[in-house]
């Protein structure tokens, strides 16, 4: 199966090296003149445009900052993407329904595919993914989604891409929940390893807890999501909640937090550092 990956960030370089490893014709595309270098070794033929990794390729997987780029490089290949577009890029609903302004009017196999979990997952083809889109075409496509992860057939392309943006709300607050009383618990005196365990066997479980909180304990990041990235999501999130006429205030609230704590110089490799953000302010109200 040939395969073009166009966006060889965390992620698509994840999925590209995961896919190369099954067996598959990989062809990637990047803007950054490094993508190459790190992909060295892997199988994997970084192209020097678009319309060459697209062109005669089963699936073309785009996996962009945001549906602006997405949109962009989805118009520059509509004469030769003949296959599947499995589009991973996170985006507002607004911004999806501009791509599917343009999918419709060149009648181009598209499904909408937002991921769950990180780049380790991506390389390790570990990812959840929620599929929005026709539901033939989504089944016709079973054997490289289940490839690259676990497959969820959600519904329409809108339904997919809100839910997505729901999750990210929920993960953010949770985070900012343990960040929060991460300063409570360094005062307990107990290791952290000790405290993520304990936490873990009961009701406060969640990912954030066993993945973020160990982090925040120890004062070492993982370079996975920043506060940049994590807050445009919100913003995303939030922006789909007005049209609806829902009010998210504790939502609201969380995403000051964010653009409080980047515009202090935080988050670059994680958006959990927020937790050295409160770190010091607790410093200050000794």
């Amino acid at each position: 199966m040939r395969v073009c990956v166009i966006g060889l960030g965390r992620m698509g370089r994840g999925i590209a090296v995961n896919l190369s490893r099954r067996g598959h014709v990989v062809q990637g595309f990047d803007v950054d003149p490094n993508a190459a270098g790190r992909l060295s070794g892997t199988g994997v033929k970084v192209t020097s445009d678009t319309t060459q990794c697209a062109e005669g390729a089963d699936y073309v997987i785009l996996a962009l900052p945001t549906g602006r780029e997405s949109l962009e490089v989805i118009r520059g290949i509509v004469n030769v993407a003949k296959g599947v577009i499995l589009d991973t890029t996170t985006m507002s609903v607004s911004e999806l329904r501009d791509v599917m302004q343009v999918v419709n009017e060149h009648r181009l196999k598209y499904l909408s595919v937002r991921l769950e979990k990180g780049p380790r997952e991506a390389e390790r083809g570990e990812l959840v993914l929620y599929v929005g889109g026709d539901k033939a075409l989504f089944d016709a496509s079973m054997e490289v989604l289940s490839q690259i992860g676990t497959p969820i057939y959600i519904g329409s392309h809108e339904q997919a891409t809100a839910l997505k943006l729901i999750s990210n709300i929920i993960l953010t607050a949770n985070a900012v929940i343990l960040a929060e009383v991460s300063a409570l618990i360094r005062k307990l005196g107990i290791d952290p390893d000790s405290v993520v365990k304990a936490l873990s066997m009961g009701g406060s479980d969640s990912a954030q807890l066993r993945a973020r909180l160990p982090w925040m304990l120890k004062g070492s990041y993982g370079e996975s999501f920043s506060i940049k990235l994590a807050r445009d999501v919100i913003d995303k999130a939030l922006e789909y909640a007005q049209s609806t006429g829902v009010q998210l205030p504790l939502t609201t609230l969380i995403n000051e937090l964010l653009r409080l704590a980047e515009a202090s110089g935080y988050g670059s490799r994680d958006f959990s550092e927020i937790a050295e953000m409160l770190k010091v302010n607790e410093k200050v109200t000794k």
